[in-house]
């Protein structure tokens, strides 16, 4: 099934423009030139995802090194400030164990297609 979620141009403008499917909101998040798209609830207690901001973290580096990293690619629960990959939907904390469901995303004729 292909949901239209609305012109390029107005979804990067929003940032993130939550759909219903199947009566479940999904969040389609704008990254530069990218879409994603997941479960619009933090799985530990329903809140919206789409309400707070993207991010990065800090990712693995050699011994006593911090680098940042995966700017715009983690999006946090305005709530108790879980944490998830957009691209996988797996959580920063416990990514084998919590994590989001994402859904393809494409572009056709200036619009922004979610692919359920």
């Amino acid at each position: 099934m292909e949901v239209r979620v609305g012109s390029v141009e107005d979804v990067r403008r929003d940032g993130c423009r939550t759909v219903e499917v199947n009566g479940r909101p999904v969040g389609v998040i704008s990254v530069g030139e990218e879409f994603f798209a997941i479960s619009e609830r933090c799985p530990h207690m329903g809140a919206s995802l789409c309400k707070d901001s993207l991010g990065g973290t800090f990712v693995a580096a050699g011994p006593h090194e911090y680098v940042y990293g995966k700017a715009g690619r983690v999006i946090r629960c305005p709530w108790h400030g879980w944490e998830f990959d957009i691209e996988s939907g797996r959580s920063l904390l416990e990514p084998k164990r919590v994590g989001l469901k994402t859904y393809r995303v494409t572009q056709q004729d200036g619009e922004v297609v979610l692919h359920v």
